[in-house]
């Protein structure tokens, strides 16, 4: 009897082992809510929540912890049951894209909720540093294993971050390397009442940023992964931004939808989904009657690839001029699933409108929480329509998809979903292999197109391709008959690279010798925009304002010349200028920015905003229609 009693007590405790491995992890996704406020709050299609603190009617509160010296930004306290959480068997996962040149970071830990004691355990990142403490049983003090990361992630930005304990022994890996370890013995115990999961971000280096920005995935696992399992978990997070899908098991939009090429009779509308669907793009008037289209997954101006299935583009036409219009796109999976992106709207473009605002921004790049805040500014203007002068993206040539998903589109779609966007492309997308297969644009292949609004023609030009600004070239050839053969009243260029700069060390380091104030080979196409009277060219690539006078044959002008306006501000690092004035500088200022441009008839009104809405800049020209 004996003997069988012993059979039935380790056969429970082998099965209860087993479960306990084998049982599915508690996980938790980190994305941050950004869309606009009041009547167009829409988030496109389905998302999974993130974890919240509970909201009761009266709690104290708990003592934060400072971390590397750091007050924390944001707390996530009690978002899983305290008994659930593991303590003398257990590994910790956090997915990470640390995109940002600012010492920022985030933890998870379990935690006493009343006193400022040491936590159970904590794993946590800020800069390049990695902490995973544990209090043991046979210890005052808690254990702590940390790591200096010397080599940037996988893509250059990505993490996977990984602590284990099997009871007897911490492990700490990063992005599937064993990187450090310690023998410890038990984990000390705990209160279950008084103990509490944490997760806080410490983002005071980076105005703007949110938890999700840097965390988007926490796993919590009952037992002690192995190193097989670690990389099989990072195999499929690869995998996962390989695809540009933000959820692994969720069919949701991935992008847009994103208005493009705006016209008084159409309007142009890209979207993605995580899986390949068919579509019904419904829209209409105020009061007017619903027309609807089916759409399998479209190719317009690009080759016909595997990816593209899941890429839709479509141009609706037949639409009158000046009007505002509702739209909304419902997607079907082959499972049968549906989802919607809810009700958005837009507006044709005037065919002779009295005036017309457009907005310029640049380098959107690495920030989607500088792009969200920049959208919200933007969107209380109401543009008609939006110039983004390139590098969109940080560096998201083909194998860097997901700069695309996660963070250009991922930042702006709350406006570019209502308010359609003239791009350019930058030094980040300069191969244009997913510019192309994003935008719809005229000769989008070749990089370079043009377009009128009203009285306006605008000059979209490719600087990656600097030889061919050269007199003779491809685009030099190509502008200057597009220019001889506008009537337009105004003109203006827009191109990612500067002809005219006050940078500190993109064109030479100035602070050690004398720079050429420019890129010299966009230089060369400079005498073209004097010769057909260009007004203005807009561009970014330097993460900086700055708006010259005008300049005719390399000097300044009162009456004559071509302005040049530098607009980077709207998401990459900032940069700096030379310690000296230039002599065409007339307005220079660091910090992330946008513009709105106002064009009413012969006269022009130019406003520069920082990211708090406070304007910076601001300045007229009036064209003298007698002249």
């Amino acid at each position: 009897m004996r003997k069988l009693i012993l059979i039935l007590v380790n056969f429970i405790m082998i099965s209860s082992a087993f479960s306990q491995s084998d049982s599915a992890p508690l996980e938790w996704w980190f994305w941050p809510d950004y869309t606009l406020e009041r009547n167009a709050n829409n988030q496109v299609g389905p998302r999974k929540s993130a974890p919240e603190s509970p909201k009761n009617p009266i709690s104290s509160k708990t003592y934060p912890y400072v971390f590397f010296g750091q007050d924390p930004t944001e707390r996530i306290q009690e978002f899983a049951p305290s008994e659930n959480i593991p303590v003398n068997e257990f590994s910790v996962e956090m997915w990470m894209v640390y995109h940002v040149n600012q010492e920022v970071g985030c933890f998870t830990s379990y935690r006493d909720k009343f006193e400022p004691t040491d936590p159970s355990w904590l794993i946590g990142i800020f800069g390049k540093e990695l902490v995973f403490s544990l209090k043991a049983e046979e210890s005052s003090f808690s254990s702590m294993l940390s790591h200096k990361i010397k080599e940037r992630g996988w893509k250059n930005y990505w993490i996977h971050l990984v602590a284990t304990f099997d009871g007897a022994s911490m492990k700490l890996y990063l992005n599937g390397e064993k990187v450090n370890e310690m023998k410890v013995g038990k984990a000390a115990s705990v209160v279950r009442d008084r103990m509490m999961l944490e997760t806080a971000a410490y983002l005071s280096n980076e105005p703007y940023m949110q938890l999700g920005d840097l965390l988007k995935n926490l796993r919590l696992h009952s037992n002690a992964l192995t190193s097989e399992e670690i990389n099989s978990n990072y195999e499929d997070f690869q995998t996962l931004v390989e695809e540009g899908k933000l959820y692994p098991d969720l069919f949701h939009y991935t992008a847009g939808p994103y208005l493009q090429m705006a016209t008084p009779t159409s309007m142009g509308i890209m979207w993605e989904t995580s899986e390949s669907a068919t579509h019904t793009v419904a829209y209409w008037k105020a009061g007017g009657d619903k027309q609807s289209m089916e759409i399998n997954a479209t190719t317009l101006n690009t080759e016909v690839t595997s990816e593209d299935e899941l890429i839709s583009k479509t141009i609706l036409d037949n639409l009158e001029p000046g009007q505002p219009y509702f739209y909304e796109i419902t997607s079907k999976a082959i499972s049968g699933e549906e989802i919607t992106s809810g009700v958005l709207t837009f507006k044709t473009a005037d065919e002779l409108p009295e005036s017309f605002t457009f907005s310029v921004i640049g380098d959107t790049e690495a920030r989607p929480h500088v792009n969200n805040r920049i959208s919200k500014l933007l969107w209380d203007e109401r543009p008609d329509f939006l110039l983004n002068l390139g590098d969109l993206t940080d560096s998201g040539k083909k194998d860097h998809k997901f700069q695309w998903n996660y963070e250009y589109f991922y930042g702006m779609n709350q406006l570019t979903s209502r308010i359609p966007v003239f791009p350019v492309a930058g030094n980040g997308e300069g191969d244009l292999y997913w510019f192309n297969k994003y935008h719809i644009l005229p000769k989008t292949d070749k990089g370079y197109y043009k377009f009128s609004y009203g009285n306006t023609d605008f000059f979209m030009m490719d600087s990656n391709q600097k030889d061919s600004f050269s007199e003779g070239e491809e685009q030099y050839a190509w502008l200057e008959k597009e220019l001889n053969e506008s009537t337009a009243l105004w003109k203006f260029v827009a191109h990612h690279h500067a002809p005219y700069s006050s940078d500190e060390n993109d064109y030479g380091d100035t602070w050690k010798e004398q720079g050429s104030l420019g890129d010299p080979k966009i230089k060369k196409i400079v005498p073209l925009y004097e010769k057909y009277n260009v007004d203005i060219v807009f561009f970014g690539h330097l993460h900086t304002y700055q708006r010259t006078h005008r300049i005719q044959k390399e000097k300044v002008s009162k009456e004559n010349g071509v302005m040049y306006i530098q607009a980077g501000g709207a998401g990459g690092n900032l940069e700096d200028f030379a310690p000296t004035r230039s002599w065409f500088s007339a307005k220079t200022f660091r910090g992330h920015h946008y513009l709105t441009v106002e064009v009413f008839q012969n006269e022009l009104e130019l406003r520069m905003y920082d990211s708090q809405g406070r304007m910076k800049d601001i300045f007229n020209l009036e064209k003298y229609l007698n002249k």
